[in-house]
């Protein structure tokens, strides 16, 4: 009897921890992708092969627990058009995971960047001297970084439905940003260098500096050459009225004696009207010569004012653009000096919770391996989470612990009456 009775004590503790256990079972994450043609998958390692449009592959990269088994989104090119990803759901929590596009880049880049010089100070101090439009410019290449089409090595939920992705890079993108760099700066010598015929070929760093105060000096300097050839365009107005003035006085003098001479018949009365006639022809050959002069003064001067103020409009626009690529080249100076790595992560989107993170990291951690096809890729991870973020791995419930213990205290109990019994 008394060993009939263990044996249902022993049945009815199982029985309580492992429904316990039963009644606390975990959920799975489910997967869908928007666009399967923009996904390429990397099974990982050094040694890893891509699986293109297989959704079965992207989901057990994303959770294999091998960061370097990824899943890249859009991957047909580097700057992606849309918002191309997967959007993962545990019961009640969801989060979208996609690519950035040129307008993600207008919401979050002053954001990104803020992040990348408090990382990178050295960089912080040539950013501090830009110009606004530099500013602008500098901003406007972000989304050709070719950093919108995250590598994702791997996704989970964590508690309350904050997000983890661990994303797959390269431990060092300063050689990647100094070709972005570059070929942003000889874009930019070719959109502006038709305004500087006398300049014909990509001016350093040095020239452009030198360039830029001569440019202000001109600029300075019109107001008053305005002031000059207006004042000079006054005094030839005044001189021509005053001319033609004198030149009409004449005209009608030479008309009133050719009247006198021709109603006269006094010989003598004849030359001297003639005589005073000649002369008067030669004061008006004399005023007409300097009316011409006065007219050709006028044109010129007139001309040069509109070259003056033409050049007051043009050049503002011209300092500012070669200020703005003196300061490109300034950074890609302070760049080709920088002798730190720079580690920067690929960029995701996430959706969840109602809002909109932005997944970067500048902190990056050697994956041990590279892409099986170019011997470079995948060599960092970077890890990002939702702020707040707690790993779903927890302590056991209580009465899970409980049973366990129930278990185990059981098992013992019964070979310590086994050992008696036998």
């Amino acid at each position: 009897m008394k060993r009939t009775f263990q044996t249902l004590v022993i049945g009815a503790s199982l029985a309580v921890g492992v429904s316990a256990i039963a009644s606390n079972p975990a959920q799975a994450t489910t997967f869908s992708f928007n666009n399967t043609n923009e996904i390429n998958t990397y099974t990982g390692g050094s040694n890893g092969q891509f699986i293109k449009s297989d959704t079965t592959a992207a989901v057990k990269a994303l959770t294999d627990k091998d960061a370097s088994s990824n899943v890249e989104l859009w991957y047909s090119s580097e700057n992606p058009t849309a918002n191309v990803g997967f959007t993962a759901t545990k019961g009640q929590y969801s989060a979208t995971v996609s690519s950035v596009t040129a307008d993600d880049w207008n919401s979050f880049g002053s954001q990104w960047l803020g992040d990348l010089l408090s990382t990178y100070t050295p960089f912080q101090s040539v950013w501090n001297n830009f110009s606004a439009d530099s500013k602008s410019l500098v901003t406007s290449y972000f989304p050709s970084l070719g950093m919108g089409d995250p590598n994702i090595g791997g996704f989970q939920f964590g508690k309350n439905g904050g997000v983890e992705i661990q994303l797959v890079g390269h431990l060092d993108v300063k050689n990647k940003l100094a070709t972005t760099i570059s070929l942003k700066v000889n874009d930019t010598w070719n959109s502006i260098k038709s305004q500087f015929p006398q300049q014909t070929t990509l001016p350093t760093l040095s020239q452009v500096g030198s360039l830029i105060p001569q440019l202000q000096a001109q600029l300075d300097a019109i107001p008053g050459q305005i002031t000059t050839a207006q004042t000079n365009l006054n005094t030839v107005n005044g001189n021509i009225t005053t001319a033609q003035t004198n030149l009409n006085a004449v005209n009608a003098q030479i008309a009133t004696l050719e009247a006198q001479r021709s109603a006269t018949s006094n010989t003598t009365l004849k030359q001297t009207l003639t005589t005073q006639i000649n002369g008067l022809n030669s004061t008006k050959t004399q005023l007409t010569t300097t009316l011409n002069t006065l007219n050709n003064t006028k044109t010129q001067l007139t001309t040069a004012i509109n070259t003056l103020n033409t050049a007051k409009t043009q050049l503002p626009g011209q300092i500012s653009k070669l200020t703005s690529f003196k300061d490109v080249l300034s950074l890609e100076a302070a760049l080709n000096a920088y002798q730190g790595q720079i580690g920067a992560s690929e960029i995701a989107k996430v959706v969840t919770g109602g809002k909109t993170y932005y997944a970067y990291s500048f902190n990056s951690t050697a994956s041990g391996i590279t892409a099986s096809d170019d011997g470079v890729s995948y060599s960092a991870i970077y890890n990002w989470q939702t702020p707040g973020y707690v790993s779903s791995t927890s302590v056991p419930e209580p009465s899970v612990v409980l049973g366990m213990l129930g278990i185990a205290g059981i098992v013992a109990k019964q070979r310590k009456l086994k050992k008696v019994s036998g």
